[in-house]
């Protein structure tokens, strides 16, 4: 996984666990190489643990929904080094 839209595209499933252990691996070695990507999965994953501590167990579908476009759209805009 060389490139970031690849990245992105796969980074709600990562988090939900829903890959592969050799997808897995290739995520977190873009992570290693990718500040940009980093920082959007990081504040990706707090967000979604704030979802899930202050409103239930479940993220709504709603916030699911804006997350991945707000992913999609960094991701058309960002360049990585790779």
């Amino acid at each position: 996984m060389t490139r970031c839209k690849e990245f992105c595209d796969r980074l709600s499933d990562y988090l939900d666990g829903e890959i592969g252990k050799n997808e897995c691996i290739l995520i977190e070695e873009h992570l290693d190489v990718c500040p940009p990507c980093a920082g959007v999965f990081e504040a990706l994953k707090t967000t979604l643990q704030l979802c899930r501590e202050g409103v239930s167990e479940e993220v709504p579908q709603e916030v699911q929904a804006r997350l991945k476009t707000f992913l999609r759209q960094h991701c058309h805009n960002q360049e990585c080094g790779e």
